[in-house]
Formats: C-alpha cells, structure tokens, sequence
C-alpha cells in the first residue's frame, strides 16, 4: 500500500467496486488505525493481497465511499441499496459498518479468491484485534464466527 491505513486510501470509487457488489472480500473492522496500518502491511506481507486491492475506510470519507444510501453511485447504487435494506440482512451489516466508521474505527476490506486464503486472512485481521469479520460475494455478507 503507498499510503498509510491512516490516510483511508483505495476505497471504492465506481459502481463496479461497489461495496456489496459481486467479488469476493474479507470485511473487518478494527478499533484502532495503527493496528489496521499493521494489519494491511501483515496481508501484503504474507501475499495474501496486493496493498492496492485492499479497501481501507475511515471516518467521513469512509462512510461516503462506504455508501448506505447508494447515492454517491448513482440511481443503481440506490435502488441496490434499497432492495438490500428490503430483502436482506446485508444491509444491517453495512449499517453496523457505517456507523463503526462515524465512531472513528477503520474498515478493513480484503480480495480473497479462495478458502484456505479467506481462513489465513481472517487468522491475521483476529491477530490484529479485528472484529466483525464477514465475508462478502455477490451482494452477500457472511459473518465469520469467532
């Protein structure tokens, strides 16, 4: 990652990496950026992710490219949101997450293309203090048990 955890870079900015949308992602929050700095370098580190495929969110400019209402993308990233909040679970989960980011903890969102990468991720983002965990494809979160 060229820029710290801190600076809450490489959120998604177009619909095609709309959160929630199709891919497969680790989400995690972590209370304190320091350890969600460590945690990024930690996945890169290991290659389970390039630092430029992470997501990072934080505070206001998380929470807008974190996007619960849809807005910021668009009538699609509206009426998305809205058949989640009616049809889903998803959308509580993107509410617990809107609202860690307005508490000032970071959102963490992991590229993971198969199990035994998903398990060693979630391992890493626990070691970190992570908590949360979910596991996102095709408009789908999954909690992760502890």
């Amino acid at each position: 990652m060229s820029t710290s955890a801190r600076e809450c870079s490489n959120e998604p900015n177009d619909f095609h990496e709309f959160v929630g949308a199709h891919g497969h992602r680790i989400f995690a929050v972590l209370d304190d950026s320091d350890a969600a700095e460590e945690a990024v370098e930690a996945i890169r580190f290991e290659g389970f992710a390039d630092g430029d495929d992470i997501w990072v969110f934080c505070g206001e400019e998380g929470a807008k490219r974190l996007d619960l209402t849809g807005r910021s993308h668009g009538i699609w990233g509206r009426v998305l949101r809205t058949l989640q909040l009616a049809m889903s679970s998803d959308f509580r989960y993107l509410r617990d997450l809107d609202e860690e980011l307005h508490h000032g903890h970071v959102v963490i969102a992991v590229p993971v293309h198969d199990e035994s990468v998903a398990d060693e991720v979630v391992w890493l983002l626990r070691m970190y203090a992570g908590h949360s965990i979910a596991y996102n494809s095709h408009w789908d979160f999954e909690p992760i048990a502890a």
